[in-house]
This record gives C-alpha cells, structure tokens and sequence, in this order.
C-alpha cells in the first residue's frame, strides 16, 4: 500500500520522526507531507497516534491526465468496489491543473462521472455526494499530464480532537493553540522523546543468525541488568506559559500514553471497502495497553502562567479532559515550578522539556515568560533540558544555551516563530558535534542541521562571549540581560526614578512619567501609575517608539526585553501590572489611537483602574488603548483650567476624550459644563469621571458630534461660555466626520475663530495641541480679531521637561 501524511509547511521532517518511531516503513518526507508504504495496520497506527499528521491519505490510482477524457478514462478504471463501500457517500477535492484542465471544479465533476459511471456499472447504483460530511473524501492531484487520486482514511482532520469539554472551559475569545502546532513544540523541544517508551513501535526485523542471536541475547540481559542498576530516566515538563492550554493538552496526552485518534468514533477509512474492523480493535486495545502502562511511568508536568485568570483557566481545560493526575498548575517564579517537579525515586536522573506558547499574550508578559525560562535554565534540575518556545518572534538566545534553529510557522493569517535552544552542553547543530538526537537522526538528509529551518538572527544579542551578563538593581537579585550594554540603562533608570520619587512626593503627584528615551539606545517612555485607595496597586505604562529603519529590529526588541526585565524590579511594580504599548510614527489617525500589539490575550482585562490627581478621581485603563485615558502632560493644564473656572459660571470642553478638564473646571466652581466628542466610549468614560467626583446632575452635558459642525451650528445660537478648553487631535480622518478630515496646522484658524465666537465678552479659551512643530498663524488670527497667548512653558510638568515640545498651549481671546 502506497499511503502519505499531509501536514503544514515545515512540519514534514518532525513527522517524518513520528512515524519513524512508530515504526511504519520505508518512510520520505515530501513537500506538505509525507509517504510511506506499509499495510492497512501501518495505515491505522498513523491514523490513530500520529500528533502531527493533518490527514492520512492512501493512494488508489495513478494515471495519465493529458486531457479531461484521460481523466474520466483513469477514475473509471479504477476497481471502484474494491475501494469504497456500497452505499457510502463521496466528497471530490481537486488540486493543480495543466494545459486541457483549467478548473479544479470542473476536474472534480469528471472524476465524480467517472467513479459514478462505473459504479452504476458494475453494481447498478451511483454513489450519494455529499460535500459537507460524507463517508469518503478523496483527493484529486493533477501535475502536468499525470494525476493520481487519495482516499482519506482520516475523514476530519487528526488535528481536530481537543475535548469538547475542554473547549467549553476555555475563556471568550481565547483560542487553544491547534494541537499538532503544539505536538510541534513538544517534538522539537523533546518531549516526545522523553514519552516513547509509552508509544507503540511495529518491529520488521529479518530472521537473525545462530551468532546475532546469541549476540542479541547477551545484549539483551545487559540491557537488564543495566536497567535494574540504573532506574529509568523520569520524564518532567515545565509549561511557563500555559494559559490557553494547547501545548498543555498534548503534553499531558503524551505522558498519558493517550493515543490522539482513540477517542474519535467515525474514520474515513469506515468507507473503505477493504476495512478490517478487527485488525482495528487490535489497535485500540493496544493503545489501551499503552495507556495502561504509561499510568505507571512517574513523569509530571507543571505549568504556570504569568496571568491568575489564565492559569485557572488552563486548570479547568486540563481537569475537563481528564488529564489533571499529571498535570501541576503553580505561580510563575522558577522555585516554585522546580520545587514542584515530583521525585518517585532518589535516585533516578530528572530529565525533561522547558516549553511555552507566548503568541496569545502582549509583549511584556512575553518578556516575563522569557525571564522564567532564563532563570530556570540557570538551575541545576533544567540545565540539561531543551527550551521550545511558540512566539510570535523570535526569542533572543539565552546565555549558555546553544541555538538549534528556529522555524517560521503559518497558522490562518498568524506567522509564528519556533525557537529552540539546546540544553547546556548539548552540541549546537550545524557545529562539529557528533550529537544526533531522535529529532535530527535524518539531519544531513534535510539539509538543514535539525528540525526547525537554519534560520538565524542577524545580531546575536546573547552570545557565549556574553556569559551570564546580569544587573544588581539593589534587591539582591540580579537580573539577567540579553543585551549586556543594558545596564547603563538600569543605572540611568534607578536614578531618575530616585529623583522623580522625591519630587512626586513633595508635589503630591501619584501618576507621572519616570523616564523619556533618556539614553537614545533605549527609547521608551515609562509611566507609573499609583492606585487610589478604591484599586490600590502599581501598574507602568512603558510606550516603546518604533525603532528608525537603520536600527537592527532584532537588537531593538532585545533591548526592550531588557527594559521589560529592569522596570518592573527598580520601580517595584508586579510582573502583571507591566503594560506594553508601541508608538507609530503614522501620518494619520486619531490621538486616542489603539495600541499597536500583536496579542490574542492580554495580560489582565480591561477592568478600570482608579488614581487620583488634584483631589481628583478618574478612571483608567493600560491594556487596549495607546492613550490610558488621562495625559499626563496636561496636568498643569488641568490646573489651569480649574484656576480660571473659579471665575466662571459656565465651561465648554471641545474634543473632551474623557472629560478630565470637565472635572476640573466643575472642581473649580463652574456651574454648568458642556462636554462634546465624536465618541460615544470617550463620553461615557468622560460622564463616569464626572460621576466618579459627584459632578452629576442637569447642569452636566453630554454631546457626541462632530466638534467642528457642533461649534459652527453654535455660533448661530445664543449660547456663550465664559470657559473653554479645547484639545485637538494632531489628525483625523474619522468615518464620522464624513469626507472631511482635521489637520491641526491646516485648520487650527478656522476653529479658534468658531471658538472665540462662542466665549462671552469676557470670557478665554485654552487651546492646547500636541503636533510638536505647531506653529499659530498669527497674522491670520490677528485678521480674525484673535488674541493669542503662548502659555506652553508654565504647561510642562517636571517630569516631561526632557521634551517640552510634548505638547502646545495657548490663551484666546477676542483682540
């Protein structure tokens, strides 16, 4: 029997393996999959163990397909009763074309006729189609004037067997990582190695001679004897980031012994008219067996993740799938997760896998992750044990550990990055080390030197000539760096963060900025939060700037790593509480603008979080927004605007975001706010602000409009404020606004005119902007009776006095 495994691109060669230890035959990987010839029990062992076979497929027919006559000739010959089930139901996907057949549709209606025509022959019925569930799917592959033609022994997909009570368990809007991307991750960082002995293997042996018999059987008490003075090697699995449970699922169903495809009631290969129902129980009591005796194998698997929620939720998928016996869930630090790993005998060696999936989560729990894995590669139980991480780029090397490659993975519209990393003293491939491990055994083969593709980072942030570099930030606990130049960083940050502690303390200011791209190499912003006594807590907001072209992208997120691993300890502020943002130099959008983060899971929620500032209180949130809800360079223009609402009856805020200026003026005496933004989020947050602070009541409004249309209409009133504030976006281009767009330079005119129209006799407004070249036209504005004064310098807070082109400010009134 001619058969082939399909699987995604990359996954060929670690199939390969798979199929190798089960011992199926004369196995050849392909591209997008892999042959191999054998017997119908070779075919059902693929279909019932193999983790990263996408479908198994056995191959009826070759023919020649020079003409869609030639096609319908080579179906009909086919011995159809020989190959399908009466009465089974048919499903035809065709693949490729050539000169005469332009139409995959149209080549899988003639290989319907043809299998239908002959069956009609030879048994008078033609089979039922039917496309969305039908008993046999066969593949139709056309390469220039040859096709050949597949049943799918498998039916659905091998990759579709997660339990259905453990998709139920898993959070909205998580996804579980598809199980063969995470048998994937377990083959290449070793795991599946590890559990082997649990797996079953067909052994095709020729006879042996009188001299290898006896040989063999000298071996063989060896072999016995050895193993009773050496007790096996315990297999032990650390997951560091396991919150949607997939990576998690499949290493438990391993350890298990758990056959994948032995829960699964309705195959293909049922269709299949030489199915041996039989031969097939066999198998499944074998895979019985095999589970039977893996209970007795004293492995464990202990898992974390740097999420609370998330690791009570991997808890409830692990437990609903009937795989909690193995399976530890603990807080992320590296003693906990070592002092968890089960010892059943003294003396046996602990080996193991350090694995983990940081695609569903942002970068700086990514980064949190990445610490785990480097502090317990530096303990004596790991030190050996290959680290795997899915990521959605490619993990910086961690010192000590050899590089085994790295593979780019697509999954839907998702490009994932594979990275493995060798345990300490395992021989990096491609070097001239003679290690051969059951993942690499075909390497000269491949071409490639291991599993994963040779890919190789452009800047070695972490080679070995940079051993161990660490930081003392003063706690005692040194922290490691990838980049060993960070610590000048660290040393900049533990100062800036002393002198801007004093000053807040002295201001009574709890929300602030500590450092702003001091050193150029490290440019970010970072922000820290303090809590009200309502959510008390810590949190940093640290905003990275994209990095200019000419920097090595690959040096610049090493370098962020290292402000993700520094921050959090100098600042004294939880792992969970560190919020990662990125700021785009664009061209266009609004200045609320969403984070720009590649994430399926953040952190934490979007739960508010309440600080305080001026005797204020407003609301914030770090995880889905760029902008938290507050800027906090505008906080002596907050002040001002409560200054001069104490002679104010009323006070209009234009373009109000969340309100906070409308807080002020209202804490300051005014009576009567009116607070418009085309947001309908924003307005809902600026009323909860205005809540929070007890400013309720009809003298409070709410208006969602288009600010400029709103002012225009306005000037037709005779409704006048003695108070106005107004900050505009630098540019928008909102759906909302119509075919219109706002750019500050371009129409800052025409809006203060509309503006000053609004304010009464006496009345002032305050014009702030945050374009950082922002020049007023002010002949234009003086042609239109305006009188504008330039405020911006008594508006810079000390912490933001590192830029003070952060932001613009301006007093206007009428000339």
């Amino acid at each position: 029997m001619e058969c082939y495994a399909s699987c995604p691109a990359t996954f060929e060669h670690a199939l390969a393996d798979e199929l190798r230890a089960l011992g199926i035959p004369r196995v050849r990987p392909l591209k997008g999959r892999v042959s191999f010839e054998g017997d119908a029990r070779d075919a059902y062992r693929a279909c019932l163990w193999s983790r990263l076979a996408s479908r198994v497929y056995l191959v009826i027919g070759r023919f020649s397909c020079a003409t869609d006559d030639d096609l319908y000739s080579g179906v009909y010959e086919l011995p159809w009763a020989r190959i399908l089930k009466p009465g089974a139901s048919i499903a035809i996907s065709a693949h490729g074309t050539n000169d005469a057949i332009h139409n995959t549709r149209y080549a899988s209606l003639r290989a319907k006729d043809g299998i239908a025509d002959r069956m009609l022959a030879d048994a008078g019925t033609r089979p039922r189609i039917d496309t969305h569930a039908p008993d046999a799917r066969l593949s139709l592959t056309i390469r220039g004037e040859r096709a050949s033609l597949a049943f799918d022994l498998s039916g659905e997909p091998l990759f579709k067997r997660i339990p259905r009570a453990a998709l139920a368990c898993a959070p909205t809007g998580v996804d579980i990582l598809r199980p063969d991307y995470a048998a994937l991750v377990l083959a290449e960082g070793g795991w599946r190695e590890l559990c082997q002995p649990s797996l079953p293997r067909r052994e095709t042996k020729r006879p042996a001679s009188a001299s290898e018999r006896s040989e063999n059987e000298a071996s063989a008490a060896d072999a016995a004897n050895a193993e009773k003075a050496q007790p096996r090697a315990l297999p032990y699995l650390l997951d560091i980031a396991c919150g949607e449970g997939g990576i998690l699922l499949e290493a438990a169903g391993m350890l298990a012994g758990r056959a994948p495809g032995a829960a699964r009631t309705r195959w293909g290969f049922q269709a299949w008219a030489q199915h041996d129902p039989a031969l097939w129980r066999e198998l499944l009591a074998e895979a019985r067996g095999c589970e039977r005796d893996a209970a007795a194998l004293t492995g464990h698997i202990v898992a974390t993740d740097f999420d609370q929620r998330a690791r009570e939720a991997a808890e409830r998928i692990v437990r609903a799938a009937g795989l909690a016996a193995v399976v530890g869930i603990v807080e992320p630090a590296a003693d906990k997760l070592v002092a968890a790993l089960p010892r059943a005998r003294a003396n046996a060696p602990l080996m193991g896998a350090i694995v983990g999936d940081t695609t569903p989560v942002g970068e700086n729990a990514a980064a949190a992750a990445l610490r785990l894995a480097t502090e317990l590669a530096r303990t004596p139980a790991c030190a050996s044990w290959r680290i795997a991480c899915l990521a959605r780029n490619e993990v910086p090397n961690i010192p000590g550990r050899s590089a085994r490659g790295t593979q780019t993975l697509s999954l839907g519209n998702d490009e994932l990055v594979l990275t493995v990393l060798g345990g300490a003293g395992e021989t990096p491939l491609g070097g001239d080390g003679q290690h051969k491990s059951s993942d690499d055994a075909h390497a000269a083969a491949r071409g490639t030197g291991s599993s994963p593709s040779a890919k190789h980072p452009k800047v070695n942030v972490a080679s070995a000539d940079a051993v161990a570099a660490t930081v003392d930030v003063g706690d005692g606990k040194p922290i490691p760096l990838i980049v060993p130049a960070s610590e000048q960083f660290a040393r900049r940050l533990i100062k800036v963060a002393r002198l801007r502690r004093r000053w807040a303390k002295r201001e009574g200011v709890t929300c602030y900025r500590v450092y702003d791209a001091d050193l150029p190499d490290y440019s970010a912003a970072i922000d820290l939060y303090e809590g009200s006594a309502t959510t008390p807590g810590r949190w940093l907001v640290i905003a990275e700037y994209a990095p200019p072209r000419t920097i090595d992208p690959e040096l610049a997120h090493a370098r962020m790593l290292d402000i993700l691993a520094i921050a959090p300890r100098v600042l004294d502020v939880p792992a969970e509480h560190v919020h990662v943002k990125t700021r785009m130099r664009s061209r266009g959008g609004s200045q609320y603008g969403r984070a720009q983060q590649a994430s399926r899971r953040s952190a934490s929620d979007s739960e508010r979080v309440l600080i305080e500032e001026g005797g204020l209180t407003f609301a914030v949130e770090f995880n889905d927004r760029l902008d938290t809800g507050i800027f906090l360079d505008h906080r002596l223009a907050r002040s001002l605007v409560r200054e001069h609402a104490r002679k104010a009856r009323t006070f209009l805020n234009l373009f109000a975001y969340t309100g906070t200026a409308s807080c002020y003026a209202a804490s300051g005496g005014a009576q009567e706010t009116v607070t418009v933004d085309l947001s309908n989020t924003y307005l809902d947050w600026a009323e909860e602000n205005m809540r929070l602070n007890g400013f309720t009541g009809p003298g409070h409004h709410f208006v969602r409009d288009d600010v400029l249309a709103w002012v225009e209409r306005q000037r037709h009133t005779a409704n006048r404020w003695d108070l106005v504030f107004c900050d505009p976006p630098t540019f928008s281009n909102s759906t909302r606004m119509g075919e219109r767009t706002w750019d500050v330079q371009r129409d800052h005119v025409e809006l203060l005119r509309g503006v000053v129209d609004l304010l009464e006799p006496s009345g002032e407004a305050i014009f702030s902007c945050n374009l950082r070249g922002f020049k007023p036209d002010v002949e234009a504005l003086a042609r239109a009776d305006i009188e504008l004064e330039d405020i911006t310098d008594a508006t810079i807070p000390e912490d933001f006095q590192r830029n003070k082109r952060i932001h613009h400010c301006y007093l206007a009134r009428r000339a």
